[in-house]
């Protein structure tokens, strides 16, 4: 297990508007890529209007990447991961809580870890049966890092000097399938303690598309199951699907997998940027593979043929409160990845564009203020993890 003193510190964090959330609103990241301020903000389902919550400091690009993903602690805490790239020796990645959120007056931005082994955080949940949030820690491919960490990590809330490696990367060089470039961490709706975790390389076959060096291999999902109560390193962890073309029968092999949303039918939903699509991954009552089928190709929707934009599908989230699929789409012709926050129904129809021109990297769909408030007294944490 590692263990890591690491102090409490205030960050530059500042509340611009306050907005009264509702059920559906959606909380997002923004990541500017042109040295502007990243932000943390609340879009209004009633009347699709974001307000901002929480500014950070302008940098470049370097410095700020609210890209990790956005969980929720069992007070109704939030946390954010900011991963600057590259990852730095020492690093100077970090993972931000913020409290009160929704309360301007009382609302409080400080650091609950930072620098090694946290490197590059792609993915976060919280863990109620340890207590711990996990992460997706991914420092790529920078192999002279001294104490690089590639893995499935725990920050134990109790206590966040402790920090464990979860799961360990295997070794680059074990024969695939095999986990590589973790980059997801879901929990699973329905099961409490279980998550299902994304790896972008790994699988069986290579994107016969794709030229060598570009990260053929095809994405795996795998399923973590938390067992000890009093150690997060005692886990089961086993492969759900191959996302190879010869284990799933689809026509390309799914090489960038880029979310992961698990649904209240029992179902994943995910996101894919190579092929720009969704795809609905059905379960079987344990939680065991049965089949997967794309349900919305954007080339096909947005006419890519013709207009020659393409737009690239990230960070899927299922909406509790309304049942349906939030995702980001990041033009990806435009330039400068303009990005927009769309709506779908589970089967893929629908499409909605709830909020277009913004440099969204993380979604979450908050519960009303009466819902944070049984939050705090863990009551509703509980009950939804054990439907």
């Amino acid at each position: 297990m590692i263990r890591k003193t690491v102090l409490m510190l205030a960050i530059a964090g500042t509340a611009t508007t306050a907005s009264a959330q509702g059920l559906g609103d959606i909380l997002f990241t923004t990541n500017d890529t042109n040295g502007g301020s990243d932000t943390i903000q609340l879009l209004d389902y009633s009347n699709l209007t974001p307000s901002t919550l929480v500014t950070f400091a302008p940098g470049p690009i370097s410095t700020n990447r609210l890209l990790g993903g956005i969980a929720q602690g069992p007070t109704g805490e939030f946390y954010f991961a900011n991963s600057p790239l590259p990852p730095q020796n020492p690093s100077t990645a970090s993972i931000i809580q913020v409290d009160n959120m929704f309360n301007p007056g009382l609302r409080t931005v400080s650091t609950l870890v930072a620098s090694d082994p946290v490197q590059n955080v792609e993915g976060m949940a919280y863990d109620s049966v340890t207590n711990n949030l996990l992460f997706a820690n991914n420092p790529g491919s920078f192999q002279g890092l001294p104490l690089r960490e590639e893995g499935i990590l725990g920050v134990d809330l109790s206590n966040p000097t402790n920090i464990s490696v979860v799961v360990a990367e295997p070794s680059f060089n074990d024969p695939r399938p095999r986990d590589n470039a973790y980059n997801v961490v879901r929990s699973d709706r329905l099961r409490t303690g279980n998550f299902y975790i994304g790896a972008a390389n790994g699988g069986i076959d290579d994107d016969p598309t794709l030229q060598p060096g570009q990260d053929r291999e095809a994405s795996v999902i795998s399923r973590l199951v938390m067992n000890n109560p009093a150690d997060p390193t005692v886990v089961s962890y086993t492969p759900l699907i191959d996302l190879s073309a010869s284990i799933t029968g689809l026509d390309r092999t799914l090489s960038l997998i880029r979310g992961i949303a698990s649904a209240d039918n029992g179902n994943l939903y995910i996101v894919e940027e190579r092929t720009r699509s969704l795809y609905e991954i059905q379960l079987d009552s344990n939680g065991d593979y049965v089949s997967i089928s794309k349900i919305l190709d954007l080339d096909v929707e947005l006419d890519s043929a013709n207009t020659g934009i393409r737009h690239q599908p990230y960070s899927i989230i299922f909406n509790e409160f309304t049942g349906k699929l939030n995702y980001i789409e990041r033009n990806i012709d435009s330039g400068n990845f303009d990005g927009r926050i769309v709506e779908v129904n589970l089967d893929g129809t629908g499409r909605t564009v709830l909020l277009d021109n913004v440099d969204a990297s993380s979604l979450f769909a908050v519960p009303a203020p009466s819902a944070l408030a049984l939050l705090g007294l863990g009551g509703l944490a509980a009950s939804r993890r054990r439907r």
